[in-house]
């Protein structure tokens, strides 16, 4: 065998070893994602999801093929308690005006073929955007808290923090006169007393109280103050 082919076959067989390799690693990452105790999936905002792990398909019942045939939001609606289809929707419109900030929340959801609901807490996190840097793919991690909750004491405390992150998005899809106005209600001014501080007619206090308490989803003041205090404000 001439110096030329030794060389040319030496090479085969380092390309040879290096493709083993790739194969190993690819085959180590394959089972690492599939088997990490964790639901994983890849959220279109369009088409809902497009991908999971096998984990996501043990937890809760459903095969790729099953949630890929009902496409949209559809599974997400079937397997989350319907107290909380916020938290997709919510996800949805968060990142449609991405600014940076990643989304999560605490939920319940449950099997294909089981009526009881557990608890799982989720984060998302941009995957794909398009040529004009608007989110077109998430990537989703969502968590069973139920056999890592020690005590009742750790879930109250978890899902009061959800509701801190929660308020705090609501706060922020405010205009800067509605959080002025909001602040000082939180400080426990009255109309007259905001309209004085701020300049404007107490009609336009009341308008932007209207305004705050329909974007917040609160009924009546004490909730409106507990909402903003929630999120810092006062």
């Amino acid at each position: 065998m001439s110096e030329k082919q030794t060389a040319s076959a030496d090479r085969i067989a380092e390309l040879e070893n290096q493709l083993l390799e790739l194969q190993q690693k690819c085959a180590f990452l394959e089972r690492v994602v599939h088997e990490v105790p964790a639901n994983i999936y890849i959220s279109d905002l369009e088409k809902g999801v497009i991908w999971c792990n096998k984990t996501n398909e043990e937890t809760l019942g459903y095969s790729l093929d099953e949630i890929l045939q009902m496409g949209a939001l559809e599974y997400m609606y079937k397997i989350v308690h319907p107290d909380d289809h916020s938290i997709p929707t919510d996800s949805i419109q968060h990142y449609k005006s991405f600014d940076g900030a990643e989304y999560g929340g605490i939920f319940r959801a449950k099997h294909k073929h089981e009526t009881n609901y557990k608890w799982f807490i989720g984060w998302a996190k941009v995957f794909n955007q398009d040529d004009e840097e608007n989110v077109k793919e998430l990537l989703c991690v969502d968590v069973d808290m139920s056999p890592r909750m020690n005590t009742e004491e750790q879930l109250v405390e978890a899902l009061r923090e959800n509701l801190k992150q929660k308020n705090r998005l609501l706060i922020r899809s405010l205009q800067k006169r509605e959080l002025e106005v909001l602040d000082l209600v939180c400080k426990g001014h009255s109309t007259k007393a905001i309209a004085s501080r701020l300049y404007i007619s107490p009609n336009t206090v009341s308008t932007h109280r209207r305004n705050i308490q329909k974007k917040l989803g609160t009924a009546n003041v004490a909730d409106l103050v507990s909402v903003g205090k929630e999120a810092g404000l006062g």
